[in-house]
């Protein structure tokens, strides 16, 4: 994962990716830091999003599960 905070001075902004980053599927998030919320907080949130999405996944991701909610 890369992550980077910027400020940008016009509506252009560039990232430059590792060499591993290239041919592959990337995806970018752009959106605004809310200064009442503080960096801290909002760091929290994006981790802990992107740690607990391959450990659901390993139950989510099952037979089992797509039995469970196939008549939803």
């Amino acid at each position: 994962m890369l992550r980077k905070v910027i400020k940008p001075d016009n509506r252009n902004i560039s990232i430059e990716l590792p060499q591993n980053f290239v041919g592959r599927q990337v995806e970018v998030l752009a959106f605004t830091i809310d200064d009442t919320l503080g960096t801290s907080a909002l760091e929290d949130k994006i981790f802990t999003h992107f740690a607990s999405e391959k450990s659901l996944s390993k139950d989510w991701l099952t037979t089992e599960e797509d039995r469970v909610w196939q008549d939803l």
